[in-house]
């Protein structure tokens, strides 16, 4: 897709904003809280969901709930380019309405199936160098993003965990009754975790495999990006997605040796829910050796990869917002992402004016106090 367009009003800090975009690079250069992020959460609003979160009063000018907020994005399809498409964010108060094509959406995120977009913030960095459970919740995005079933098997897991857990924390002992009700959770447990770590690996290796090409292409040293996923079932050893029934029992097995430890623990110690992705840098964990700039390439390239999984799956090519992305890069990183990622129509924001001078095609705009000035390229 091809965003065209952008009006903006009363937005956060963005009182009237209009645009006119580049197809390829688009940066917003600015110091820190004048409006750039806010920009960005403006597109994504039309999306179907803020990538911030907050709650629908936030996204109103501080201080001013009586006005209405106002986001009318024009783009179009790859393969109808001559066709423009309107969405329109409207909000008073507490209440929104999203329309697409004139439309009403009763559900916003179902936008999100056909109107793709790939947005780096600075929190994506713990991906990299956060709690296994972010990596987790990443595995399970990227998986989800391309098959939409894979969240419904990932709450399956969870809620048949959860009960189980309950089980495990009343009992003060191993009495037969308990005994029973937790091997019939198990038996779910099993079945249900197979399909999550399934879904999950079943894109892992493609992600993987796009990623580091994106690594090497980021960093000018000659550097080696290699992506892990650490299984507590299999205790680390691969596994495939051709033989499930094999997995399953691996799974019950497991279950069966730990059942003395999650009594005494009170919750269930391996599974899906305890599994994790390594990323190591010449064989090196970047966790503990890679310095910030490596981190950032590591997640960019994560981003690049997704945008290149979407492509793979759908006739559209999906647009990227790149959020305080060149911090922490040095000027060949910095040049490579804003100048050679030429496959995807780009949206950066940037603390620094200097990160373009070598900026080469495209658009920029400073941005001071929620007002946008374009300069020349």
């Amino acid at each position: 897709m091809l965003i065209k367009s952008l009006t903006v009003r009363n937005f956060r800090n963005i009182a009237s904003a209009d645009f006119i975009f580049d197809p390829k690079v688009n940066i917003f250069t600015g110091n820190n809280a004048q409006g750039k992020t806010n920009l960005c959460e403006a597109i994504s609003v039309c999306f179907g969901k803020s990538f911030r979160n907050p709650r629908t009063k936030e996204l109103l000018p501080f201080g001013d709930h009586d006005c209405e907020t106002a986001v009318e994005l024009c783009f179009t399809f790859d393969n109808m380019p001559d066709k423009e498409n309107t969405i329109t964010y409207t909000q008073k108060n507490s209440t929104f309405r999203l329309k697409f094509n004139g439309i009403e959406m009763k559900d916003a995120e179902k936008l999100y199936g056909a109107l793709r977009y790939v947005i780096f913030i600075p929190e994506d960095l713990y991906i990299v160098k956060g709690d296994p459970s972010a990596r987790r919740d990443y595995i399970d995005f990227v998986s989800n993003m391309i098959n939409r079933v894979h969240i419904s098997k990932l709450n399956e897991y969870n809620k048949a965990l959860r009960q189980k857990n309950n089980i495990l924390m009343n009992s003060r002992e191993w009495d037969g009754a308990a005994a029973m009700m937790i091997d019939s959770w198990n038996d779910t447990i099993a079945r249900t975790g197979v399909n999550v770590m399934c879904g999950r690996i079943r894109y892992f290796d493609m992600l993987s495999e796009a990623a580091d090409k994106y690594y090497g292409m980021i960093n000018s040293a000659d550097e080696k990006l290699t992506m892990k996923y650490e299984s507590t079932i299999t205790d680390g050893a691969p596994f495939g997605v051709d033989d499930p029934m094999g997995l399953y029992e691996m799974y019950r097995a497991k279950l069966r040796e730990t059942a003395e430890k999650e009594l005494r623990m009170k919750y269930t110690v391996v599974g899906a829910h305890r599994d994790d992705i390594s990323f190591c840098i010449n064989n090196m964990p970047a966790k503990d050796f890679a310095s910030q700039g490596q981190i950032r390439s590591i997640a960019v390239a994560l981003k690049l990869a997704e945008a290149e999984m979407i492509c793979g799956k759908s006739d559209d090519i999906p647009i990227i917002i790149l959020d305080d992305v060149l911090s922490e890069l040095d000027e060949y990183r910095r040049s490579f992402i804003i100048n050679h990622i030429d496959k995807f129509q780009i949206f950066i924001t940037s603390c620094n004016l200097s990160d373009t001078e070598k900026f080469g095609h495209g658009k920029i705009w400073d941005v001071k106090n929620g007002s946008f000035e374009l300069k020349e390229a």
